[in-house]
């Protein structure tokens, strides 16, 4: 059972294990096991002689990926990325589309585990790896991401249509949140190729203690660095982000504030109608007020 209605079928999910073992004749036989989900994708781990794999299904199979475009762009990204150092999953590959549009990609396993948010407090080395991957994401050609078909992303738009519709019944709130927006705004042109979920258990560590993987770029898009930061915010603190973000080669000036700010408004899109649905919508006001 999963945790999100899928229309994925047992019978449809053997019909691309055997489209896989075509082509991977070293994939054992032996049913999918699923190891992963996510709102929009499910995760099944197959083993070989040569190692381990992963096949990522659409959930609303037999449709693709649709959101932000569908992932088009993913496979061919994801070999750039590891050219360019990144520890993204290898050999990915397209094993069934509609349209151009991805709906089963399958990749080497990352074998390790998720990382934490002490192992970070408490490792300084950690900490500096962290900002060297963000210097490399970060640092990609804008104008060949957008090539690649990368979605382009506006976090001000995305606030302010917030603002427009929520009833903040509070003057000085809704000013202290108008004043966040602004902040935002003067960053307009700081656009960068983003994860836009950079979550610590996104990070995968090998057996050696050493950073084996950067996982879940199925948000990835160019949007403001602080978007990344944001998320180590929640999770590490506004101390240690301003010691990654006094690592990164690529930081601007603003950048720990900015996620500071980012952060603090993200309750504003789970209050909006229809908005976000991953946070808790009934303690999102509360959280609003205390952040911002």
């Amino acid at each position: 059972m999963t945790r999100w209605s899928t229309s994925l079928t047992a019978t449809a999910v053997a019909e691309l294990l055997a489209v896989v073992r075509r082509r991977k004749p070293e994939i054992v036989e032996a049913p999918a096991e699923l190891i992963g989900e996510g709102i929009s994708t499910l995760t099944y781990g197959l083993s070989s002689s040569s190692g381990e794999w992963v096949l990522r299904v659409s959930r609303q199979h037999p449709e693709p990926w649709t959101w932000r475009g569908g992932r088009g762009h993913e496979v061919e990204l994801l070999a750039e990325l590891r050219r360019r150092g990144l520890p993204v999953p290898a050999e990915a590959e397209v094993i069934e589309q509609v349209d151009g549009r991805p709906a089963a990609i399958l990749e080497r396993r990352v074998i390790g585990a998720p990382l934490s948010a002490d192992q970070v407090r408490d490792d300084h080395e950690l900490t500096m790896t962290i900002a060297a991957i963000l210097d490399r994401l970060h640092g990609f050609e804008v104008d060949d991401a957008i090539r690649r078909g990368v979605p382009q992303d506006d976090p001000v738009a995305e606030f302010r249509q917030a603002l427009d519709v929520v009833d903040l019944a509070d003057d000085g709130l809704r000013r202290r949140v108008e004043s966040a927006i602004i902040v935002l705004e003067r960053r307009a042109r700081l656009r960068v190729l983003c994860h836009r979920d950079f979550r610590v258990d996104h990070l995968i560590i090998g057996a050696d203690g050493g950073l084996a993987g950067l996982l879940d770029l199925g948000e990835v898009g160019i949007d403001d660095p602080a978007v990344d930061l944001a998320f180590l915010h929640g999770e590490l603190g506004a101390e240690k982000v301003a010691e990654i973000c006094a690592a990164m080669k690529t930081a601007d000036a603003g950048l720990a504030e900015a996620a500071r700010v980012v952060y603090s408004l993200w309750p504003l899109l789970e209050l909006a109608p229809g908005g976000e649905t991953w946070g808790d919508p009934a303690t999102a006001r509360g959280r609003l007020e205390a952040l911002v």
